[in-house]
């Protein structure tokens, strides 16, 4: 199973999907920490959530820094269904997730601002983004040019 196009250019992919979702989860809870404490208004509580909040966040900027992004919740839903073997629509409102290996052969709902555009994922579109194949805008065509020719005559 040979990948080619864009794919070869950033095949470098995120190795350990459950350290990367649960760094995932502990930057948000850590930052909803933050915000309270801001909320709260006390200069050393701040001081402290924010220190740690950087150095997760550091941590996880390691992890995927130059590497692929993909969604670690659509990421994780796709592994537990090819274990399963389930082959149902998953939708997603994640546009810059980039396609991976492993959703070929899925159908991936992706949001375009107003519906869920179902995107059956195949072998030429890993490497790309999602969103690419959920159109935000439709095309009405252009006017006709005899139309114009009409009114100026």
């Amino acid at each position: 199973m040979g990948y080619k196009g864009a794919w070869n250019k950033r095949n470098r992919l995120i190795e350990d999907l459950d350290t990367f979702y649960k760094l995932y989860k502990k930057i948000h809870r850590l930052h909803k920490k933050v915000r309270e404490a801001q909320k709260r208004g006390d200069p050393e509580l701040i001081e402290r959530r924010i220190k740690k909040y950087e150095e997760v966040y550091e941590e996880f900027r390691k992890l995927v820094d130059k590497k692929a992004w993909v969604d670690p919740k659509l990421w994780k839903r796709i592994r537990k269904m090819n274990e399963t073997g389930d082959r149902k629509v998953v939708k997603t409102y994640s546009r810059s997730t980039t396609i991976i290996p492993e959703f070929v052969g899925h159908t991936i709902a992706v949001h375009n601002g107003k519906t869920f555009v179902p995107v059956y994922i195949t072998q030429d579109m890993v490497g790309h983004k999602l969103g690419e194949f959920a159109p935000t805008r439709t095309f009405k065509g252009h006017p006709d040019k005899s139309a114009k020719v009409v009114k100026k005559k």
